[in-house]
């Protein structure tokens, strides 16, 4: 966090969330970084100023398909994908996903068409790679996308950043901040200056802290390398 231990590295995870509904339907919460990544580390990065800051290191293993296959799914199994933002470690594969719904905020999914036809990192693509269109539903706030799963408007890491509340019948309310808390540092420090705007950023990351406290709920930070190690990975989940 700008201001806050610059130039301490950390490890982090770039997570991805599987959400699997009564009616049978499955939504895929974010991609994860370009599968290109695993090969070219710096794939969408060398020689820019970003490249200087961040490296992202994946094995073959972590792999959007392996990843859903280990838990007996392939792409074409995910009915609704939704994109929180359009960077690149959540946006990267979104282009193998022709057949499903993908849910974005108006203004990320300006930006990233923007970014996508001048080449610059955080672009998401209008076709997938057969050049089929992709199916994309624009939001412009908050929405409910089933009843439990609703998707909450929190700008300011990017202007269209999208948190997720799931209502669970065991684990109670659980909130993806992804990027709007990056982790327990920023929301103790009140530091969130790595967004594009920290004010805004500030004030969603105060509607999450208090939705959460108000109803006990799990909050999941979006990169926190210490509380990650904690959580359910798959095939474990909260139910």
């Amino acid at each position: 966090a700008p201001g806050d231990l610059d130039g301490v590295w950390a490890v982090c995870a770039f997570p991805g969330y599987l959400v699997e509904l009564t009616d049978g339907r499955r939504v895929l919460i974010d991609t994860g970084p370009n599968r290109r990544h695993i090969d070219e580390p710096m794939y969408e990065f060398r020689g820019t100023e970003f490249g200087k800051r961040l490296v992202p290191r994946l094995a073959a293993v972590d792999d959007l398909r392996n990843r859903l296959g280990e838990l007996g799914y392939a792409e074409a199994d995910i009915d609704i994908v939704v994109l929180t933002h359009n960077h690149f470690d959540h946006a990267g594969n979104v282009a193998d996903f022709p057949d499903a719904e993908i849910i974005i905020h108006r203004a990320d999914y300006e930006i990233g068409l923007d970014h996508a036809r001048n080449g610059r990192p955080g672009g998401i693509p209008e076709t997938s790679l057969d050049g089929r269109p992709l199916n994309y539903r624009i939001i412009d706030g908050d929405e409910q996308i089933v009843p439990g799963l609703t998707l909450l408007h929190t700008p300011g890491h990017s202007p269209g950043h999208l948190s997720v509340a799931i209502e669970l019948p065991e684990a109670g309310l659980v909130i993806l901040a992804i990027d709007a808390i990056y982790s327990r540092f920023n929301r103790e420090r009140g530091n969130y200056k790595i967004g594009a705007d920290p004010a805004a950023s500030t004030r969603s990351a105060a509607r999450l802290i208090a939705l959460a406290e108000s109803r006990d709920a799990l909050l999941i930070y979006g990169h926190d390398p210490d509380q990650w190690p904690t959580l359910r990975h798959a095939p474990d989940h909260y139910c």
